[in-house]
């Protein structure tokens, strides 16, 4: 329940950490300890049972801190004035809050069905997706921290791919004494291409990065140095690059909008034998065309002779380490938000450039274009 206390102006929030059970992320938003913090500033926090356990976070832990348990998913979702996944809230969990929540979540809703972004508008739900939070230059702050270990394991995962025993090339990433390194393919210069860069780097690859941000290729400069080499992509380019590449990373995003198809049906046939495509903008529909979403427990095809790895929820195989990045970079959005009160979105400039829908209306313009929906600037009703 909201509710205001004039004599103290103080806000208290109810926020509910939820998850679902039958999802194989095994990611929560938020650690006990950042629970603490925010039980301490007067929120009630609600926390569905075992929500934390594949992290390494047990209820009793969150209990410890404040948090208090809830049994049902219909208990959870009711009792939240501010709704927080780690993954989109499953249709029937959407039907059942609180008409006017906010919902905050890797929400994806370029690949949603028109189904659920009715739901949203008809419920007046205000939807604040993770992967479009920005700060006032742009950068993706909560997208980059969970990006990072995203790309750092893009490249652990193409390394085991590259085996015999798993339909691979044979050959090392790194290479050893007298045998050449594998030679890998970045696709997109930002948070995860530059951390898949420095990562197959270290481990001794090859590696070439590209993109057509000019600045992001200097920062990839200025940061991992002459170790990767850089390139301005094209479509000419790809077709050319991808020919020699034992592994091509894509990291291609567009915030708010499907990832486009930069590589072709026709380029994945040019590549060897054993090669090994992981997909890192399958959360948005992908960026190769002969891509489709997997799962962690069935999460590879071959098409063409080279073994496909698309996994929407990666960064859940380091379910704690992944936990707690993401819990670091939104938990002082989530204070703030306590502090702040109904108006938080005209105070937290980030948090409305990351607000798909708000009071039944379409916030976000390559949202509405998608779904060829009216458009309102948030500015104008906040």
């Amino acid at each position: 329940m909201t509710e205001y206390l004039p004599a103290f102006i103080i806000f208290v929030m109810d926020i509910s950490i939820v998850y679902n059970k039958i999802s194989e992320d095994l990611r929560v938003p938020l650690t006990p300890g950042a629970v603490s913090t925010i039980v301490k500033e007067g929120n009630d926090v609600y926390f569905l049972k075992g929500a934390g356990t594949a992290s390494g976070f047990s209820d009793r832990e969150y209990e410890l801190k404040g948090a208090k348990i809830a049994y049902t998913e219909e208990e959870i979702c009711k009792r939240g004035d501010l709704i927080i996944s780690v993954t989109p809230l499953p249709y029937d969990f959407l039907a059942m809050i609180k008409r006017g929540a906010t919902v905050m979540s890797f929400q994806h809703l370029a690949v949603a069905s028109e189904k659920y972004l009715d739901l949203l508008l008809e419920r007046e739900i205000t939807s604040i997706g993770f992967e479009v939070i920005s700060d006032e230059r742009g950068e993706l702050v909560i997208e980059a921290a969970t990006g990072e270990i995203a790309g750092a394991l893009g490249v652990q995962i193409a390394a085991s791919y590259l085996q015999t025993n798993k339909g691979g090339r044979g050959i090392l990433l790194g290479g050893a004494p007298g045998i050449e390194p594998a030679n890998v393919l970045i696709i997109g210069a930002g948070s995860v291409g530059r951390s898949a860069a420095r990562t197959a780097s270290a481990l001794g690859a090859r590696v070439l990065i590209i993109d057509r941000n000019v600045e992001k290729l200097r920062l990839v400069e200025d940061t991992i140095g002459k170790s990767v080499s850089t390139g301005f992509s094209s479509t000419h380019g790809i077709a050319e690059w991808i020919k020699n590449a034992d592994v091509v990373i894509g990291a291609v995003y567009l915030k708010g909008a499907k990832s486009p198809i930069v590589v072709k049906e026709e380029m994945v046939k040019t590549m060897k034998k054993g090669s090994v495509i992981i997909d890192l903008s399958i959360d948005q529909g992908g960026c190769v065309e002969t891509s489709r979403p997997t799962t962690l427990s069935n999460p590879v095809f071959e098409k063409f002779g080279v073994v496909h790895y698309c996994v929407p929820n990666i960064p859940s195989l380091a379910a704690r380490a992944s936990s707690q990045a993401l819990s670091h970079a939104l938990f002082p959005y989530i204070v703030e938000i306590g502090n702040t009160g109904d108006g938080y979105l005209k105070s937290i400039p980030s948090l409305a450039r990351g607000t798909y829908t708000y009071k039944g209306k379409i916030t976000m313009k390559v949202l509405a274009d998608l779904f060829n929906r009216k458009y309102t600037p948030i500015e104008e009703i906040v």
